[in-house]
Formats: C-alpha cells, sequence, structure tokens
C-alpha cells in the first residue's frame, strides 16, 4: 500500500531573501503533529510495518510519500494527514532541522543535477522568482537573525498561507476497495483548510517577466 500527497507550492512561492523556506517547511512537518504529538511516531509507525517514506520540494511542488504493508495503510493515512491538519512546528526542533537541512546542501550540492541547475541560475532573471532554494544554515539562520526575522514565525505563516487544500493532489494506492478507500480518505483528510488562497502556477510566477533573461541581440 502506498500514498503521495503533493502541494502545489515550492521554492517559487517562498520569499527570495529567505530561500530554503519551502524545503524548511518539508523538514518540520515530519516533526510532530497535535494528534502525534512524538516527533519520530510517524517514521516509527512507517518503518515498523515494513515501509518508507520521503518527501521532496521542488520549484512549484511539494510532495510528500510513502509505502507500508497493506495491513497498516489506514494507521499510516491517521498520521500521514495530520501534516496538512494540524502539525506542531516545535520551536525548540528548528535548530535542529536547519543543520538537517545545511547538512543535505552539503552532501548533494555536487550532484549532476543540482550543478545543472546552478548553471541555469546564471542566467536567471532577478526581477523573476526563480532561484536557489535547497537551503542552509546561511540562508535560514544567520541572514534572517541578522535581520531580525524569526525564522519559526516565518515557516508558519508560510504553512498557513500556502498549504491548502484546492493546491493539493491525494494518490492513495490500498486492497481495499474504491468505495472503502473514499471512505479512508474522507474520514482522514476532510479537515484539511481550504484557504481560498490559490497558489501561482506557471507563467503566473514573475508576472511579465520571464524566467531567464533574453540573450543579448547583436
Amino acid at each position: 500500500a502506498a500514498a503521495a500527497l503533493c502541494v502545489g507550492v515550492g521554492r517559487l512561492h517562498e520569499p527570495k531573501d529567505m530561500p530554503g523556506l519551502a524545503h524548511f517547511c518539508e523538514h518540520m512537518l515530519f516533526l510532530g503533529t497535535t494528534a502525534f504529538p512524538s516527533e519520530g511516531e510517524y517514521k516509527r509507525f512507517i518503518k515498523g510495518h515494513g515501509g518508507k517514506c520521503n518527501a521532496a520540494t521542488g520549484d512549484t511542488y511539494t510532495c510528500y510519500m510513502f509505502d507500508i504493508s497493506p495491513d497498516f495503510l489506514t494507521g499510516a493515512l491517521d498520521r500521514f494527514s495530520q501534516f496538512f491538519v494540524e502539525p506542531l512546528f516545535t520551536k525548540s526542533a528548528v535548530d535542529r532541522e536547519i543543520n538537517a537541512v545545511d547538512s543535505e546542501h552539503s552532501m548533494r550540492i555536487t550532484d549532476d543535477g543540482r550543478r545543472a541547475y546552478a548553471a541555469l541560475l546564471l542566467d536567471a532573471n532577478p526581477a523573476h522568482p526563480l532561484h536557489w532554494g535547497s537551503g542552509n544554515a546561511k540562508s535560514l539562520r544567520d541572514e534572517p537573525r541578522s535581520r531580525g526575522v524569526d525564522l519559526h514565525a516565518s515557516v508558519i505563516d508560510f504553512y498557513k498561507s500556502n498549504y491548502n487544500s484546492e493546491d493539493m493532489t491525494l494518490c492513495v494506492l490500498g486492497r481495499e476497495t474504491l468505495p472503502r478507500l473514499k471512505q479512508i480518505v474522507e474520514e482522514r483528510f476532510s479537515k484539511v483548510p481550504a484557504t481560498g488562497h490559490r497558489a501561482l502556477k506557471g507563467d503566473a510566477h514573475g508576472g511579465p517577466e520571464p524566467a531567464i533573461r533574453p540573450l543579448a541581440q547583436g
């Protein structure tokens, strides 16, 4: 059994002066919810029943996914759904997760895909929201702190402003019948808020400004 939920929000939706905020938000959702406050509960449940879980933040989406032994799908969805209903955003975990994001950034900075993206950004239009957004300690802790910006408050505001059920797509795979799967999903995800604030999509990012600067003529 498996599930994936993609939110139509990513790096292009975060402030350019706080690159990595969308990725940091992704990390924070794994650290407990009101219904399941223990930081490791979700991962323990998934791994304890033959599964694995992950997430990824892109330019225009953030996707969360897991697989698990079919007998434990409903329990996994109980925990997973709460990411999008009432996460805790535990303040004491902020510095630790900044370090986790920073470590991931350092470890993967030489990946071919990241090098190619960095090369693309050499021609990025500064008036467009396209930017490098994996995040590190400098962009998430040091620079915001120097400006008097509270990262904890910023990530909560980012989540509340952008994690909207109208911009989410959920896929669930299980051995239950389709009507039963529909019931399971509705029971667990019906409380995901619809804020009415729809995420920008496609060419709406940057308005009339192109993502990449045109080649000079002549």
